[in-house]
């Protein structure tokens, strides 16, 4: 009797045992799953901000390079950036007029 119980209690210690050996290895499993989960999140978060952010630029330089005049400096003809030399006398000098900011 005395080694059935003392048998019974042991069983009960090592499957005690067991199940929190079990236990602390399921939550680092979790918690190395949530790291990996957290820094994969946040790697995509800073890929689509740079991704947004080189769209704006882009943008941002269209619109510029369509603002932008160019004044030459012989016959002070306007034109556009995109042309490799004035309309008018053909120079390839180039004097850049930034466009005024209204207040």
């Amino acid at each position: 009797m005395k080694h059935s119980v003392l048998l019974l209690v042991l069983e009960k210690l090592a499957g005690t045992d067991a199940w929190q050996i079990v236990a602390i290895f399921s939550f680092m499993f979790m918690g190395i799953t949530i790291a990996a989960l957290w820094f994969a999140h946040s790697t995509s978060k800073v890929e689509s901000k740079k991704e947004l952010q080189k769209k704006k630029m882009e943008i941002i330089d269209k619109h510029f390079n369509e603002m932008m005049r160019i004044e030459c400096p012989y016959c002070r003809t306007i034109y556009s950036p995109n042309e490799p030399e004035c309309p008018n006398c053909r120079a390839n000098t180039k004097k850049i007029l930034f466009p005024e900011m209204p207040e």
